[in-house]
Parts: C-alpha cells; sequence; structure tokens
C-alpha cells in the first residue's frame, strides 16, 4: 500500500514539477473529449477471515499489474469517464498460502469535477463499478465460478498537458468492493487502484 501510494504521489509530484519550471506553459485548452490508455497497479487493502483445512486466518487479495482503457467526455468543470480495467488476482489464506487467481476486469463510469489550477488538470469525483471476476482456478487444478459484483469509491485524476491533443495521465482509486465465490461466503477486497499513462484529447 505504501510503496503505490508513494509512486503515484511521485508521479503527480513530478508533473506539477514540471508545470512549476515552465510558468510561460498555458493548458491546451479546454477539450471535449479524452481518450486513454494506462498501466495499472491494484493493491487490495482488506482481509476476511476464513477457515480453510481447520485453520482459521485472514485471506486476501494479491498486487498486482493490469492495463486500463478509458474515455471521458468534459463540458467545462464536469467530466463524465468510462473506462475498463484488466487484471488478475490471487487470493491467498496467511497459513495456507496459494488459493486460486481470477481475473478482475472493472468496467467503471466516474463523475469527476475539475479543480481550478493554472497548468497541471486535476479532478475528483465518484465512481461506481461492474466487476466481474471470471473463475477461480484453484490450487488444486479445478475451477470455481466467482459472482460479478457492484463496487463503488472515489477517484482522484490529473493531467498534464505535451500539447493541443495529449498529455501524460495519472490517477487513483478506492473501491468498496468484495470477491464471492458461488455458493460460498464473500471476501473483502477494497482496491486501491493506481493507473499512469497517455492520453488523446479532442
Amino acid at each position: 500500500m505504501h510503496r503505490i501510494i508513494r509512486n503515484s504521489a511521485f508521479t503527480l509530484l513530478a508533473a506539477a514539477s514540471l508545470a512549476a519550471v515552465s510558468p510561460g506553459r498555458a493548458l491546451a485548452g479546454h477539450y471535449g473529449c479524452k481518450l486513454w490508455a494506462a498501466t495499472s497497479y491494484i493493491a487490495p487493502l482488506s482481509e476476511s477471515d476464513r477457515n480453510i483445512g481447520g485453520v482459521t486466518a485472514a485471506v486476501k487479495g494479491s498486487n498486482e499489474m493490469g492495463y486500463e482503457f478509458g474515455a471521458e467526455f468534459r463540458s467545462k468543470s464536469l467530466g463524465f469517464a468510462f473506462d475498463y480495467l484488466n487484471s488478475r488476482q490471487e487470493l491467498q489464506h496467511a497459513s495456507a498460502d496459494f488459493l486460486g487467481s481470477a481475473e478482475f476486469k472493472p468496467i467503471s463510469a466516474s463523475l469527476l469535477l475539475y479543480l481550478p489550477l493554472p497548468v497541471l488538470e486535476m479532478s475528483l469525483g465518484a465512481t461506481a463499478s461492474y466487476v466481474n471476476w471470471g473463475d477461480l482456478q484453484l490450487s488444486n487444478g479445478t475451477t470455481q465460478p466467482m459472482n460479478a459484483k457492484l463496487g463503488y469509491g472515489i477517484t482522484v485524476a490529473g493531467d498534464y498537458p505535451l500539447g493541443k491533443a495529449f498529455a501524460v495521465t495519472g490517477g487513483m482509486r478506492w473501491l468498496k468492493l468484495q470477491a464471492e465465490p458461488e455458493g460460498g461466503s464473500s471476501i473483502k477486497v477494497d482496491p486501491l487502484i493506481s493507473h499512469v499513462g497517455l492520453a488523446l484529447r479532442f
């Protein structure tokens, strides 16, 4: 958790520093649509106690990398964004170690409010996500279906314009979310997701 917060904060601070040493640079101008592609880092923050093989201990997700595609429609200080993230999560038991892995594929919608900053374009807002977990590939070689789940949370994002059409984009998102094997008990995940990538704006 600390590493992802540190890395994301460094990225945003680096963009702010570039803006500070370029005082004559102006915003690329208002845009109506933005498309982006980014690499993502997923860090589950919560865990749930489960009894496996007579041992009760915490079950939690693993930190993983993924990729993300998104689109945003903006009108002045408001933006409405959609994005798709693809990754894979491992579920691990503190005593029994690896339990299984499943695809983590949230489709999210966010309503964003832009802050009035001079160069670094920052926004924050609320997010709702529909998460398709895929099948859980168990360590014994079998599979178990996972229920799709709804999640909600907050998003903070920032763009640093590179010209009229391009920008470096990054952000962080926290989701209130569970993983639930079909017929089993739910496991808290509550991931913190960060991303850094490039955006095309027009």
